[in-house]
C-alpha cells in the first residue's frame, strides 16, 4: 500500500498550501470545510491546520462533518488534544466569552486563534447572519479581557473581520508586539484596560475605520508616565469616542487633531492642556476631570454641539469660556481648586 503524500505536515503555518486553505475556511459565501477536511485527508495537517480540525470538529453543524473533522484529528494530533476537542464540544452550547472559554482548552499543539478562525466560520454559517445583526456583531467581536496570556500569535491576522476586539487585562501582556497585529485588522473599536502602557498606542490612531480607542487603567498602578511620543501630531479622521481613564501622560499636546470626535473622557490622566481637542468641533461631551489643567480654553466655546462638560477636580486659574454659543448644553460641571489664600473651593 502506498503512503500518502503528507505534504502539509511540512508546508508550515505561512506555506502556500496553508495559505490557500485558511482562504477557504474564510470565505463567508460558501461552507468549505468539508472540501478543506479533503485535502487534509489527502495531505496531512500542520499545526494550523490541527486548530482548525479542532474547531470544526467542535462547532461545524453538520454531524457528518465534524465526526469527519474529529477522525481526522485523531489521526494527527497527540491524544491529549483529542480529548481537549471532545471535552469541548460536550461543553460548547453553553460558551458565552469565547477566549476566555476557550482558553480553559489550551494545548501546544493548537494555536488558540486557529481554532477562534475555524469556531467563527461555522458559526458564521450556521446562522449567515444578516448585515447589522446581533449574531454578524459577535461574529466581528473577539473580547480577550479574560485571556490569561502576555503575548497574542501571529494568527490574530487571519480573523481579518473583526470590527471590535479588548486586549487581554493582564498587567504583563506586551502592547507594542500586538500593535503591527492589530493594523492587519478592520478595527473600528478597541478596548485597552489594566495592562503597562509605557507608551501612547499612536499606531492605532492609523486605523482608517477607527471609531472609538478605550485605554482604562483598571485595577493596575502605572509606573510611569504614558508617554505621546514625538514628531506628532497624531491624529484620526475618523475617532468618535477617545477614552482615557487612569494614565498619567505626557506629551498630550501632540496628539491630534480629531474632527469627527464627539465623545472624550479624559480622566485621572495628569493633564495640563486640552490642545488635543482643540481641532474636534463635533464635540458633544468632555469629562476632564481629576487633572492638573489651570486654564480652560477658550477654543470650547466654538464647540457648539456640546451637551456635557465635567471639569471638576481642577486647579483652575483662567477660565475662557463663552457660554452663548453652547446652546445644546445641559451639564456643566466645575469644582475650583486653589492653593492661594484666602479661597475656597466651589462648585458650579
Amino acid at each position: 500500500m502506498t503512503e500518502p503524500n503528507l505534504y502539509l505536515e511540512t508546508d508550515g503555518d505561512g506555506g502556500a498550501y496553508t495559505r490557500q486553505i485558511t482562504r477557504l475556511l474564510r470565505d463567508m459565501e460558501t461552507d468549505n470545510c468539508p472540501l478543506l477536511l479533503e485535502i487534509i485527508e489527502g495531505g496531512g495537517a500542520n499545526r494550523r491546520l490541527l486548530g482548525y480540525l479542532f474547531g470544526i470538529a467542535v462547532f461545524h453543524a453538520s454531524r457528518e462533518t465534524a465526526s469527519r473533522a474529529m477522525g481526522l484529528l485523531q489521526r494527527h494530533a497527540a491524544e491529549q488534544t483529542v480529548r481537549q476537542a471532545q471535552k469541548l464540544r460536550e461543553s460548547a452550547a453553553y460558551h458565552y466569552d469565547e477566549a476566555e472559554y476557550f482558553s480553559r482548552y489550551q494545548c501546544a499543539e493548537v494555536d488558540l486563534f486557529d481554532l477562534l478562525l475555524a469556531s467563527k466560520m461555522c458559526l458564521w454559517h450556521r446562522n449567515r447572519p444578516g448585515g447589522g445583526s446581533n449574531a454578524q456583531v459577535a461574529f466581528q467581536t473577539l473580547d480577550l479581557r479574560r485571556l490569561e496570556v502576555e503575548t497574542l500569535s501571529p494568527a490574530l491576522g487571519t480573523l481579518d473581520f473583526l470590527k471590535f476586539i479588548a486586549l487581554p487585562a493582564n498587567k504583563n501582556f506586551a502592547l507594542a508586539p500586538a500593535l503591527p497585529l492589530l493594523q492587519q485588522l478592520p478595527l473600528e473599536i478597541v478596548i485597552i484596560e489594566n495592562i503597562r502602557v509605557e507608551a501612547f498606542p499612536v499606531e492605532l490612531l492609523a486605523l482608517p475605520g477607527l471609531l472609538t480607542l478605550i485605554i482604562r487603567k483598571g485595577n493596575l498602578r502605572p509606573r510611569n508616565p504614558m508617554q505621546v511620543p514625538e514628531g506628532g501630531p497624531f491624529g484620526s479622521p475618523t475617532l468618535e469616542k477617545l477614552i482615557l481613564e487612569g494614565y498619567p501622560m505626557t506629551g498630550e499636546e501632540r496628539l491630534g487633531p480629531f474632527p469627527a470626535l464627539r465623545e472624550a473622557v479624559l480622566q485621572r490622566c495628569n493633564l495640563m492642556c486640552l490642545d488635543l481637542l482643540e481641532q474636534s468641533p463635533l464635540l458633544e461631551r468632555l469629562n476632564a476631570r481629576y487633572n492638573r489643567l489651570e486654564t480652560l480654553p477658550a477654543f470650547l466655546g466654538r464647540c457648539t454641539r456640546l451637551r456635557s462638560l465635567e471639569l471638576s477636580h481642577n486647579p483652575f486659574r483662567k477660565i475662557e469660556l463663552d457660554l452663548e454659543h453652547l446652546q445644546h448644553l445641559e451639564e456643566l460641571e466645575i469644582t475650583l481648586q486653589t492653593r492661594l489664600p484666602g479661597m475656597r473651593n466651589f462648585e458650579v
